[in-house]
């Protein structure tokens, strides 16, 4: 009898016990999907960067593309800024989001019309539209650690007006 009731308590304990890690899963999404929300909304579409230092790893890093474009923090606010002062109307939605461990994967679309200097490029007046998807990846701290965005920038800059000449082979 008592290993029936002891067989019985273990096998409750073990039962509650991978519901609380369920739990903790869940909380765990859900706040790395709030990060990113909130990284995109606050930083990219209402232009306060002091999310920034809320929501990155002090040894933060983005890619654009495969090439790295901000490490840390405050390199990744100056990057943000340029990308608004050449769209100053920008607005990213993003469209999809799956979590799994420490990852977030979104997909987005971007809309702006290019009013300032973009990079090297004289602004244009024209409006772009392009999607793309990013890869979030997150430390224990709950921090973002990296950013991997993807895109087509030649389909951005096709869209304010650039070509892409072919090469002189003579």
């Amino acid at each position: 009898m008592k290993s029936a009731i002891l067989l019985c308590l273990l096998l409750l304990t073990s039962l509650f016990g991978c519901q609380s890690t369920s739990k903790e899963a869940t909380v765990q999404s859900d706040q790395q999907e709030a990060a990113v929300n909130m990284y995109v909304d606050s930083c990219w579409n209402e232009h306060k960067m002091i999310a920034i230092r809320e929501l990155m790893s002090n040894d933060f890093t983005r890619n654009l593309n495969g090439i790295p474009v901000a490490s840390g923090p405050k390199e990744l606010e100056a990057y943000i800024k340029s990308f608004i002062r050449a769209f100053p109307s920008l607005k990213i939605k993003v469209d999809a989001m799956i979590q799994k461990d420490r990852q977030v994967v979104t997909t987005w679309s971007f809309e702006g019309t290019n009013t300032g200097e973009f990079a090297e490029y004289l602004p244009t007046g024209k409006k772009a539209k392009v999607s793309g998807v990013t890869l979030f990846q997150f430390n224990n701290e709950g921090k973002i650690l990296r950013e991997d965005t993807y895109y087509n920038e030649l389909y951005l800059l096709q869209q304010l007006g650039y070509t892409l000449e072919p090469p002189n082979l003579e």
